[in-house]
């Protein structure tokens, strides 16, 4: 009996604890005003709409055609001086060294030239692809930003950096609505130089 008596005590005495650590809080948050501090949380599928966006799709296109347009224009480059390296194998029993030494220095100075040329492309390229996804990035984040704003988001996260989360929470399709109606396309620039 008196043992009963004694956890029914400890008992009551937790839960007094309780009590008035709760009061405490409450009464703590009434006087200082404090805001509540609760995260509300928004999910963005960020690499997917990067990857799907209309804007994107015309981007890949834009930069692929002209990717194109450049393998061709190197390849016949290529054809070229592979010729010019054949006449000049082919005129070594005919001309003096001096003069096939003279040959192989001017085609070597082309092939060094023809290198400068197609990292040239290749750098054109990269940079249109750079310049043309941070354009669109910007958007993106303008949109995320104001979805966030119309949900009242306090965090926003990307979808890859998440295990579990509840489907409200993810805004991925009404922010790939938006940015594609905000930018449908996407003009590359190529800066090549004259």
């Amino acid at each position: 009996m008196k043992m009963m008596k004694s956890i029914q005590t400890a008992i009551a005495a937790i839960a007094m604890t309780f009590a008035v650590g709760a009061m405490t809080v409450a009464s703590a948050q009434e006087n200082t005003g404090a805001e509540d501090t609760t995260a509300v949380v928004m999910i963005v599928d960020f690499e997917g709409i990067m990857r799907e966006a209309s804007a994107m799709q015309d981007m890949t296109k834009q930069i692929k055609t002209r990717q194109e347009a450049y393998q061709q224009e190197i390849e016949k480059r290529q054809q070229a001086l592979r010729k010019e390296e054949q006449e000049i194998a082919q005129q070594r029993t005919l001309l003096s060294a001096d003069v096939i030494q003279q040959k192989q220095k001017e085609f070597q100075q082309k092939v060094a030239d023809f290198q400068k040329f197609a990292q040239g492309r290749n750098r054109i390229l990269d940079e249109a692809l750079n310049s043309s996804r941070v354009k669109f990035q910007k958007t993106l984040i303008e949109v995320i930003a104001d979805v966030a704003e119309q949900r009242k988001a306090t965090l926003v996260l990307h979808k890859s950096q998440v295990i579990l989360h509840a489907n409200a929470m993810d805004a991925s399709k009404e922010v790939f609505d938006r940015v594609n109606k905000a930018m449908p396309t996407l003009s590359v620039e190529f800066k090549e130089a004259s």
